[in-house]
């Protein structure tokens, strides 16, 4: 017995110390290579001052950013600037157009229309006087404007007219008789009118809907190159509608203007306009590299995190594995 436990004793000893040199060795490896592992997590969370003070790594994604941020903020500066003058452009041509177009507009509309007239007379004076104010347009507009087709061409406005197909009415003797479908005749004036013009325009107010009168101009905004712009093209399509809807002694008159911008087809600048353009290309072009760089900068940062992400998830499952195996 005293010979056997000896020999029990032996072999003990001999697997413990074989267990114990198997095991030495990758216990400092793995330690030096968690510490490693430590120090890139703590250095990937540090902002670009503690990244700095640590490795005397410069900040440029930091550097970029802040190029980024101030190059994009003058760009919508000057994109609002550039906003807020077509936006003016078409304001102030909508009330030069109701000054222009209407008569007897007192430059502050009523409610939801322009103004109103109340007599027959005054519906033909207001008709027959946007008539004459468009074909004398070059000779009494203050703006750069034109007629859709040519400077010259005054055939560009049509006349809509909108009336019940029959009605007889007789307020004294309560009676009515009334054809409800409604007729519409659309016609093109080539030539001025003058008040009292040819008898097939003469209305039956009894039956008139509605008279809408419509055209198109086109203007040049010019204020854009004292900001140092190219000047943009316009399109103006307005309507004047003579509402009679109501049948109630009071005609409504409704001013419409929408406004379209165009390409200028054919254009030609001279002086400091075409080189302060070619500096705002320039902008514009370090504008698009800088973005580009940050987003290279950006995926990178994001390939990094992943690489870090994967070898910080096979570190733990090797610690784990071998903190199992200890403890067996």
């Amino acid at each position: 017995l005293a010979a056997f436990e000896i020999k029990v004793r032996k072999c003990g000893k001999r697997r413990e110390k074989k267990s114990f040199s198997f095991f030495h060795s990758p216990s400092v490896s793995t330690n030096l290579e968690e510490d490693a592992l430590k120090e890139d997590l703590k250095f990937y969370f540090m902002n670009p001052c503690e990244k700095y003070r640590a490795r005397r790594q410069i900040p440029w994604k930091l550097g970029l950013q802040i190029l980024k941020i101030v190059m994009v903020t003058t760009q919508l500066i000057l994109f609002g600037l550039s906003n807020q003058l077509v936006v003016s452009f078409k304001e102030e041509n909508t009330v030069a157009f109701k000054h222009l177009f209407l008569k007897g507009y007192s430059g502050v509309d009523e409610d939801d229309y322009s103004c109103s007239v109340y007599t027959q007379q005054d519906v033909y004076d207001s008709i027959f006087f946007a008539i004459n104010q468009y074909c004398q347009l070059k000779n009494i507009s203050l703006g750069t404007l034109g007629y859709e087709q040519d400077e010259d061409d005054v055939s560009g406005l049509q006349i809509c007219k909108q009336q019940y197909k029959k009605d007889t009415m007789l307020p004294s003797n309560d009676t009515l008789s009334i054809d409800v479908t409604i007729e519409t005749g659309t016609r093109e004036h080539l030539a001025p009118f003058s008040i009292g013009g040819p008898t097939e325009d003469v209305c039956t107010f009894s039956w008139l809907i509605q008279v809408e009168i419509s055209f198109q101009l086109k203007g040049i905004d010019l204020q854009t190159v004292h900001v140092r712009e190219l000047p943009d093209c316009y399109a103006f399509q307005n309507t004047i509608t003579f509402n009679n809807r109501a049948h109630s002694g009071k005609v409504k008159i409704y001013f419409d203007s929408d406004a379209d911008i165009q390409e200028c087809k054919d254009w030609h600048i001279s002086g400091s306009i075409q080189k302060n353009t070619q500096y705002i290309l320039v902008f514009d072009g370090f504008v698009i590299v800088s973005c580009f760089a940050s987003l290279i900068l950006c995926t990178r940062s994001i390939i990094l995190a992943l690489k870090l992400q994967k070898v910080s998830i096979t570190s733990t499952n090797v610690m784990f594995v071998m903190l199992i195996v200890w403890s067996l």
